[in-house]
């Protein structure tokens, strides 16, 4: 079985005064502190002031020789061209109208931070690799993966072992719905819908600086555009580009990346939050769509809300 390096990344973007997204650093703290008892070596990128912290909590699992936690002064200044473009475009109000669900106020519909940070991951896995002369499969994973039980696996302790798996030579990604490729980019920005999960990608070491790429040219050509969007379209978008350097994953739950890979010890409870969550937003989309006079859409919505609402299932 194939060893993993982790990579992630955590920076405060004021995200404690979103209304209805509320998360202050602590929150996010108590997300790793749930998954860091994994024994796989972690790179962090984060505030200098969350260092020592993070240091910390993985030398209490006897994790410390296993951590390199690396302070970024400033995040703006990594690509300044690309957030100067970014803010741009995500200042007009064109754009921020352009999508059918602005109520619902989802951060990559009106943050530029937040969408410039969630494309970082890319930048901060091909930094590491080449930093710390990583080889071998390296994955990215969110700092507050599974949200501290919250998103389906329930018990901190499954993650005290080593992730290893025998993946494929390729970028792997985890789509938790069927990729359409005949759906235009924009109709999906237009829904704030999801194909690729963000939380979760791993590749061989020599892929990276290719992804890396592949996505950063993604997100220039959709600011060319007018539009602006979080990592999971840029990764979708990356896949269009050379989708034979992917390999796409099918999953069921958000968490299924590491658990039928590697992590089938993982206990979990499907019928978690975010089944209610889900089938709570798609009545409410379906319900805006019928005000605004797309019946079709309304109608294809309001088929998933009762099918997380009856069966309580996934996409």
């Amino acid at each position: 079985m194939s060893d993993i390096t982790i990579v992630t990344a955590y920076f405060d973007i004021g995200r404690n005064n979103w209304k209805g997204y509320e998360r202050n650093n602590n929150k996010y703290i108590q997300y790793f502190k749930f998954w860091a008892k994994i024994r796989n070596n972690i790179i962090v990128y984060t505030n200098k002031d969350l260092v020592e912290k993070i240091y910390e909590i993985r030398n209490n699992y006897g994790l410390k020789e296993r951590t390199k936690v690396i302070a970024i002064e400033d995040i703006h200044d990594i690509d300044t061209l690309l957030y100067k473009k970014m803010k741009e475009v995500m200042a007009n109000e064109i754009s921020l109208n352009f999508h059918f669900h602005k109520e619902i106020k989802r951060p990559e519909a009106w943050n530029v931070e937040y969408n410039y940070v969630t494309f970082l991951k890319y930048y901060f896995v091909n930094k590491a690799i080449t930093d710390f002369k990583l080889n071998g499969l390296i994955s990215w994973l969110d700092f507050g993966f599974n949200h501290g039980g919250n998103l389906g696996l329930i018990d901190s302790d499954d993650f005290d072992f080593h992730w290893k798996y025998n993946f494929s030579k390729k970028i792997h990604l985890f789509a938790v719905k069927k990729i359409n490729k005949e759906r235009p980019i924009f109709d999906i920005i237009r829904n704030l819908d999801t194909y690729i999960m963000g939380g979760i990608m791993i590749a061989p070491s020599d892929m990276w600086g290719t992804f890396y790429n592949l996505t950063r040219q993604s997100m220039i050509n959709l600011l060319e555009c007018g539009f602006c969007d979080d990592d999971q379209t840029i990764a979708l978008m990356a896949y269009y580009k050379k989708s034979d350097l992917f390999e796409i994953h099918d999953i069921n739950f958000w968490f299924d990346g590491i658990k039928n890979f590697g992590g089938e010890h993982f206990k979990f409870d499907k019928n978690k939050k975010i089944i209610n969550k889900k089938y709570k937003e798609y009545k409410y989309r379906a319900r805006i769509l019928l005000g605004d006079g797309h019946y079709k859409l309304s109608w294809e919505y309001f088929k998933k809300y009762l099918k997380y609402r009856i069966r309580g299932s996934s996409i």
